[in-house]
């Protein structure tokens, strides 16, 4: 926050978000003399609280961005606990779906009851089919009170061709049988009045695609009617918006039947006290307010006619920006739903502490605002006109070097506040090793640089000076030693047990990412080590960040 700083005028310092209390570490009780008085005098508040852990059981979370906690419910153990159509409930029997595994348990209650929901759960089969069967069920129910539809009454938007051709597959094989009509829309090109054409010969009950290509199927004049749709499903909504894919989504939504009242606007077009109240909200509107516009491919009795959608968002992580896109598409107080992965360690290992138990795993996501400061806690910023690290194209020069300053700041942030004597942060080039090497120093951090171009010599008095004792001269507390590695594996044999890995840039591919950690693996009943991954939106961190998780389940 120096007067090098490449902007007309200096924002002001962003709002410090660390809080120690999950990382179960020990905690510093003083304060860096160095650290300079604005930030001295800057009210700070803890980070570490956004840390997100990765290995928990599933829970329905009542405290999660926004709308009011629900009961879960009784626990759904088979099919026949829910009511679906009996033809369903056959087809799933015949299809030979197991039973309702986590995401399935609990979502589908919610679903089936006509809640909007925000699911956070792993990108597998079975979250394809926990928004499937509901939207299968919503498409019979529809039929049964009007046999016919001039459009799609379900709609479904995945992120990727190969997750919605994977969802339209499961719909074809579960409701084919019992006259359910499914249709794919994917890709970019192609001629579009002729798959519309096809399209209106057989209209589909449900159609599955990705963004750009139902936004022209839907948007296109004389394109399909989007009066009749029901239930809209958003799967992969992270890397939706990490993809700059949710303009597409915005324009298709405002087509669609209103899930709500829209909230009338005050004098300058703004709901008045937009954000207040939904805990999704905040003062920087990534996303504008939603306005529905008028199909014009509806008729005049199409359009009087009332449809309730119901919504339902799936996604691998829930940033801020997922909840705030679920607030500007007017979701109606929707339940949260948090199926964590397990990380194939039962419940009692855990408690036992077992070799599974021997090492934490969080992910950090780093936002920040284009002009005025950096997110906190509940989305709150400066003026800003837009998020650093979203995926955006525009972004300038001045706008990437303050975001790379920012998540320095974050990394000396979480060593002013956790007490460990060896950390080792992985870096991804050089330049960012001088960088963090350069800023740990200046904060009175013993920062040892470890990269590929050094000679082996060089590299072996790296290691002899991280796992050396401190120096007997050390009057006050020992010094914290920090290993910046960049482009180097690190062997068991090179370093003892570390307490903390902190993956700063992600690694390209996942095999490295075991690697990585396995320093900070406990091999006894002790405190188990904590990996630390920072995420941003940028540079495909949020799609690693899912490979990982899919890798090593």
């Amino acid at each position: 926050m120096g007067p090098n700083r490449p902007h007309s005028r200096n924002p002001p310092p962003p709002v410090r978000t660390w809080s120690a209390g999950s990382l179960d570490m020990p905690l510093r009780q003083e304060v860096h003399l160095s650290r300079p008085d604005a930030l001295l005098n800057q009210k700070r508040r803890s980070v570490v609280g956004n840390l997100v852990r990765r290995d928990s059981a599933a829970t329905i979370d009542s405290d999660w961005g926004g709308g009011s906690p629900r009961d879960s419910g009784p626990t759904i153990t088979k099919w026949e606990h829910l009511q679906l159509v009996p033809d369903l409930l056959r087809s799933i029997s015949k299809y030979g779906v197991g039973p309702p595994n986590k995401i399935q348990q609990r979502a589908l209650p919610f679903l089936l009851n006509g809640a909007d929901i925000i699911a956070q759960a792993p990108p597998t089969q079975e979250r394809i089919a926990a928004y499937v069967i509901p939207a299968i069920h919503i498409a019979l129910t529809s039929l049964a009170v009007k046999p016919q539809n001039r459009g799609p009454i379900v709609l479904i938007i995945s992120t990727t061709v190969d997750q919605a051709t994977q969802a339209q597959r499961m719909i074809r094989d579960l409701g084919g049988a019992i006259g359910v009509r499914s249709a794919l829309g994917v890709g970019t090109g192609g001629d579009v009045q002729q798959e519309i054409r096809l399209l209106q010969q057989s209209v589909p009950h449900i159609l599955c695609g990705t963004p750009q290509k139902l936004h022209s199927l839907l948007t296109v004049p004389n394109g399909l009617p989007s009066n009749e749709i029901r239930f809209l499903v958003l799967d992969e909504v992270d890397q939706l918006i990490a993809r700059n894919l949710h303009e597409f989504v915005f324009n298709i939504v405002k087509l669609l039947p209103s899930s709500r009242p829209v909230p009338p606007t005050d004098s300058s077009g703004s709901p008045p006290n937009a954000g207040n109240g939904s805990g999704f909200a905040s003062s920087t509107r990534r996303f504008p307010p939603l306005v529905h516009s008028t199909n014009p491919n509806d008729s005049p009795g199409a359009q009087a006619a009332v449809i309730k959608r119901q919504t339902a968002l799936f996604s691998n992580t829930v940033p801020q920006d997922v909840l705030n896109l679920a607030n500007s598409i007017q979701l109606r107080d929707p339940v949260r739903v948090l199926v964590r992965r397990d990380g194939n360690v039962t419940s009692s290992e855990a408690q036992k502490g077992g070799p599974g138990s021997g090492l934490k795993q969080f992910y950090l996501y780093l936002a920040f605002t284009a002009a005025g400061g950096r997110l906190d806690n509940n989305g709150a910023s400066g003026a800003g006109l837009g998020i650093i690290g979203s995926g955006r194209t525009n972004q300038n020069a001045a706008e990437t070097a303050q975001a790379k300053e920012w998540k320095l700041d974050a990394l000396s942030d979480l060593f002013d506040d956790v007490e460990i004597g060896q950390t080792i942060v992985h870096v991804g080039s050089l330049a960012t090793l001088d960088a963090v090497v350069y800023k740990l120093a200046s904060r009175g951090l013993e920062a040892i640089p470890l990269h590929t171009e050094m000679n082996s010599g060089a590299k072996m008095a790296a290691f002899h000076k991280f796992r050396g004792n401190n120096s007997i001269m050390m009057k006050q507390q020992p010094v914290s030693r920090v290993l910046v590695v960049f482009d180097v594996q690190i062997k068991s044999s090179d370093v003892f047990q570390v307490p903390l890995v902190i993956n700063y840039d992600l690694p390209k591919i996942v095999e490295e990412y075991s690697h990585r950690v396995s320093p900070a693996i406990s091999t006894n009943y002790s405190r188990p080590g904590v990996v630390v991954n920072f995420v941003t939106a940028t540079g495909g961190d949020v799609e690693m960040l899912r490979s990982i998780e899919c890798f090593y389940k």
